[in-house]
This record gives C-alpha cells, sequence and structure tokens, in this order.
C-alpha cells in the first residue's frame, strides 16, 4: 500500500484534493438548502399559528365587547327591575284599606230601627257606627287602624226592603229607606249603599262580582263579609276557601245566624255588630241549622239505649264538626253559637241525670274520668242538647280572663247567661 502510494504522483494528490473540496462544497450547499427549506417552512408555520392565533383573538374580542353589552344591558335591566320592585314594595306597604261588603237585602243585615226611622240622620248615624266598630277590629287582624281606610259597600233594593222593614216593624211608615241611603252615603266618602232595584238576584250578584274583584287587589288588605245567611253563597265562597292567603282575609259578618254549609268551609274569623245591625230572633231554632239533619222529637232514653246495640260501633268524634267556627262580637270577645235546645225536654232532663261525659261525647276522647262514657249514637239534636247543658260551665280560660280561641271548647264563653238560654 505504502509502494502504491508512492508511485501517486503530485498531479493525482491535486485532483483528489480538487474532488473532497467539491464534496466539501456539496455537503455544504445541502445543508444550506435543508437550512433554507427548514427556516422557510417554520417562518410558514409560524405566520399560520400567528394568523390562526390572531384570529382568534379577534374572534374573543368581539366576543367580550358583545358580553360587555349584554352585560351593561343586564344591568340596566336589573337597574329597571330593582325600581319597580321597590316601587311594588312601596305600594304593597301602604295601608291600604278594608272592605265591608253587605247583602243588605237580607234580615240578618238589617239596620238598628234607631237608624232606619231617623232617615238621613239615621244613616249618618249607621255609617258612623259602621266605621267606629269596623276600625275596632281592624286591630284584630293586625292592621294599621289609623291608616287603613274602611271601605264600605252595601247591596239592595231599597223599595222592597223599605216595605219589608215597614211590615217586620223596623221601620216606621213615614220613614223613607232612601233618605236613610243619602245619609249613609254623605256621612263617609267611602260608604255607599247602592240600589240594586227590584228583583232577588240583584245584591246577590253584585256581592259576587265585587268580592270576586277585590280579593285579589292588593290595596285591600281586609274583607268583612256580610252574606253568610244563605247557603247560596256557599259553593261561591268555597273556591276562596281553599286558598289560604285568602280565607284568612276574609272576616264572616253575621247578624242572627252563619248558614251551616257557609260555617263548615273553614273560615276562621268571625265579627258580629251588635250596635249596628237588630237581631231578629224569628223561632228557638235559629237558621243555621236549616239543612240539618236532626231527629223531629227527642228521643226517649230507651230509644237510646236501643240504639247503642247497632252493629256498627259508635264514634263519638263524628259530630265534632258541629262545633264549627269561633264567633266574636264587635269588641272582639268571643261569643257562642246559638242552640235551638228547650231547657224544659225531657231529653235535656235524662241528660242531667245520665251524668254523661261532656269530653268523650262532644269532642270524641277522654282522658278518664267517673262519668258515663257508654256508647251511645248522638243525632245532631241530642249532641246540642249535651252541649247546651256542658256550657253551662263557664270556660276555664274565661274564668282567667283570658280569650279562648279553641273552636272545639266544649264550655260555656258568656258569663251571666241564664240557665236555659237558647245561646247555652
Amino acid at each position: 500500500m505504502a509502494s502504491k502510494d508512492k508511485d501517486l504522483s503530485l498531479v493525482d494528490y491535486r485532483q483528489r484534493l480538487i474532488y473532497f473540496k467539491d464534496a466539501d462544497a456539496e455537503r455544504n450547499s445541502m445543508i444550506h438548502v435543508k437550512e433554507t427549506v427548514l427556516t422557510a417552512l417554520s417562518a410558514t408555520a409560524c405566520q399560520f399559528l400567528r394568523q390562526g392565533l390572531t384570529e382568534k383573538l379577534e374572534q374573543a374580542q368581539i366576543g367580550f365587547r358583545q358580553i360587555s353589552l349584554d352585560l351593561e344591558s343586564e344591568r340596566g335591566q336589573r337597574r329597571i327591575l330593582q325600581s319597580r320592585v321597590e316601587d311594588l314594595e312601596a305600594l304593597t306597604n301602604r295601608p291600604g284599606f278594608i272592605l265591608v261588603l253587605i247583602d243588605a237585602d237580607a234580615d240578618d243585615y238589617a239596620f238598628h230601627e234607631k237608624f232606619l226611622s231617623r232617615n238621613e240622620a239615621g244613616g249618618r248615624d249607621a255609617a258612623d257606627e259602621l266605621q267606629a266598630r269596623t276600625k275596632d277590629y281592624v286591630k284584630n287582624v293586625k292592621l294599621d287602624a289609623e291608616n287603613t281606610d274602611i271601605t264600605v259597600r252595601a247591596y239592595a233594593g231599597l223599595k222592597s226592603l223599605r216595605s219589608a222593614c215597614v211590615r217586620n216593624g223596623r221601620m216606621k211608615e213615614s220613614s223613607s229607606m232612601s233618605l236613610f241611603a243619602h245619609g249613609f252615603n254623605q256621612r263617609q266618602a267611602l260608604f255607599d249603599f247602592v240600589d240594586v232595584g227590584p228583583g232577588k238576584e240583584g245584591a246577590d250578584n253584585k256581592v259576587r262580582e265585587c268580592l270576586n274583584l277585590f280579593v285579589e287587589f292588593w290595596g285591600c288588605k281586609h274583607i268583612v263579609l256580610g252574606a253568610c245567611h244563605d247557603s247560596g253563597y256557599a259553593s261561591f265562597l268555597g273556591k276562596f276557601a281553599g286558598d289560604v292567603s285568602i280565607r284568612d282575609r276574609i272576616t264572616l259578618l253575621h247578624g242572627d245566624t252563619i248558614h251551616l254549609r257557609i260555617a263548615e268551609l273553614g273560615f276562621t274569623e268571625t265579627l258580629r255588630l251588635k250596635s249596628v245591625f237588630a237581631t231578629h230572633k224569628t223561632s228557638a231554632v235559629p237558621r243555621v241549622f236549616a239543612n240539618a239533619r236532626v231527629s223531629a222529637t227527642p228521643i226517649s232514653p230507651s230509644a237510646s239505649v236501643a240504639a247503642s246495640s247497632v252493629k256498627h260501633p259508635f264514634n263519638p268524634a263524628a259530630l265534632t264538626d258541629r262545633f264549627g267556627i269561633v264567633f266574636r262580637d264587635d269588641t272582639g270577645k268571643r261569643v257562642d253559637k246559638l242552640l235551638g235546645v228547650d231547657a224544659n225536654t225531657p231529653y235535656v232532663n235524662y241528660l242531667r241525670q245520665a251524668n254523661m261525659c261532656g269530653w268523650y261525647y262532644l269532642r270524641g276522647k277522654c282522658d278518664g274520668c267517673d262519668r258515663n262514657h257508654v256508647p251511645l249514637p248522638l243525632k245532631a239534636r241530642e249532641f246540642d242538647c249535651l252541649w247546651f247543658l256542658v256550657r253551662h260551665g263557664l270556660c276555664f280560660k274565661v274564668r282567667k280572663g283570658k280569650d279562648c280561641d279553641d273552636p272545639k271548647c266544649i264550655y260555656g264563653h258568656e258569663e251571666g247567661l241564664p240557665i236555659g238560654s237558647v245561646t247555652g
């Protein structure tokens, strides 16, 4: 090999040097081309990436501006809504008014003779008395008596009402119902005694539509309803009884009675205005029991004992719904429900001697006492007879000077009533 290299001439070495230089140059050229291509590709990639990011950034900026505009719009709407809410709260927090709605065609809501017989002067005095007694009652429903307006809507056919009042001796022949109504209307700006003209349904329709209107009106804080004498109102009032928010805003105004079908609806507040409306007792049995199923005559003791042998067990709580609702007078004091009971009937005397447990037979349970608990089914009238006897005992809370709001309290709540009173 060494000898072979010695044989190479200087020319050969030069040619080899040129070959290697050319190879290096070609290699460097290829490296340069590669670097150029890579640089171009990198620049293109960066351009595409930068362009994509720029587009995304622009889209993000557009979205941000839109969201900012939406947010500002929402803020504006919120300010408007907040302002409206504040206005509504201010309106709803205003004292508002209490509505006294009366079917004045009914005997139960006949004004006292001292008012009816004095024409305009009597109407003015009746309005003043109704205003004063209603203001007293406003405190019971937790309203501001001084700042709560009282609105009265009384509907009647004045001509037929006058004829009925004259015929029943509640009004003098020379007196004018129109003048009475005029004085009533003029005395208080929000009092209206409206003549509905002839026809039996005129006042009824007015009362119904007026109640429908005001029961949903925010400004009407409470309604005293004088339409409790007639079972025809029961189905109409039933739609309000199921809504507690409405039911608790309605007080039943009663004269002689509240009809049984209405009493069963569950309205908890009642009001009697003795100083405004006259009480007219036409029979020993009040009309609240007009549709009640009662025995025609008091049953004999032997019949009662025989009845205890029926196959179906006696449920002493079955008649507890006869307690009904708590009645109150215009001062808010509890008064007892009228009972059509004659103290001298043989059955009352029998119950006195039978020593029957009032708690067991009237309320359906007794924790244990030495009175009679033998199952003895009581019909409606017999229930009232026993309640009549038990009510001669004064309620424990009343004895202590407290108020009793238990609708099923079996004792009496009016002190000083004579034995045998129809009010028990």
